[in-house]
């Protein structure tokens, strides 16, 4: 299931995920996610009761469909650290 809404970034840098989303995603109260930046794009991935890398392997599944490499990925995160 998809499930799609538009939100705003608070002055604080908060963003709330909207209701469809949450009960989409099955995110509860307290529960924890990952948020990934990739450019202009985020991604927000519920963390569940899994090692950071079985946590990411949805995450790198869709970045490989992208045609970015792990290589691309590092060159990211080294601009944006610049």
């Amino acid at each position: 299931m998809v499930e799609a809404s538009t939100t705003k970034v608070s002055s604080k840098g908060q963003v709330v995920i909207p209701a469809n989303v949450r009960k989409a995603a099955n995110l509860k109260k307290g529960e924890k996610i990952l948020a990934i930046a990739i450019d202009d794009t985020i991604v927000l991935k519920k963390i569940v009761d899994k090692s950071f890398q079985e946590t990411l392997k949805p995450v790198w599944a869709k970045v490989k469909q992208m045609g970015l490499t792990e290589e691309d990925i590092n060159a990211i995160i080294e601009e944006a650290r610049a």
